[in-house]
């Protein structure tokens, strides 16, 4: 037998193994104690973080697949809504186009889901800086890596609104209202990141008296 197992065999049967698993045993509590209070510390700010970026890049998609369907599909206000006009030229009636209206949203819904897909991974990370709360080391350092893992529920849903633009002028603005969630995969976890936005997809201004039949706008708009 090599002398330095000898030796070790003799310490052994001299020490007994409690004398070495309970300073190995003491080292792993600590190590252990450690990582749960630098996680219990940093996971909410990590969170805050990623959460924070996702909105963003969330926001800017949902915008994206809006401007990209109207541009597809040539959408201006005549194709959300047919507005009657006595000979006059008096505005009489203000009609939604529920078909179109119903495809078009659709085609949104589809589109938001398709680009929160797609969300740039490097884009979602976290910067190991970032995670301090220090405003000099924000920004710096390797970046904890974060990731779409899913996407949850997209809905659309038309809003109208009539607001005064000058002297006996009224404009009509026909949004989408979407809601998106998507769950992001951080280190040990998923977290849900949910996202409201309101996108502007037609727009007149209405010369006269507004008329009331816009009141059932809403109902049709599909």
């Amino acid at each position: 037998m090599p002398a330095k197992l000898k030796r070790l065999s003799v310490y052994l049967r001299r020490e007994g193994p409690l004398t070495i698993l309970v300073p190995v045993l003491a080292a792993l509590a600590l190590a252990w104690l450690i990582l749960h209070t630098l996680n219990g510390r940093l996971r909410p700010v990590l969170e805050a973080a990623a959460s924070s970026r996702a909105t963003n890049l969330m926001t800017q998609a949902i915008d994206t697949a809006v401007d990209n369907c109207l541009q597809e599909n040539d959408m201006n206000y005549a194709d959300f809504v047919t507005m009657e006009t006595d000979s006059a030229g008096k505005v009489t009636s203000l009609t939604s186009n529920t078909a179109a209206n119903s495809r078009f949203k659709r085609q949104v819904v589809e589109a938001v889901t398709r680009q929160l897909s797609t969300l740039d991974s490097d884009a979602l990370g976290v910067p190991l800086g970032t995670l301090t709360n220090q405003p000099l080391l924000s920004g710096a350092g390797p970046k904890v890596r974060t990731r779409v893992d899913s996407v949850g529920e997209v809905t659309a849903d038309y809003v109208n609104s009539f607001t005064s633009a000058g002297v006996n002028q009224t404009l009509h603005r026909v949004c989408l209202d979407i809601t998106a969630t998507i769950y992001l995969f951080l280190p040990g976890e998923v977290l849900p990141v949910t996202v409201a936005s309101s996108v502007c997809v037609a727009e007149t201004v209405i010369v006269g008296e507004t008329p009331d039949t816009y009141l059932n706008l809403d109902k049709g708009m599909g």
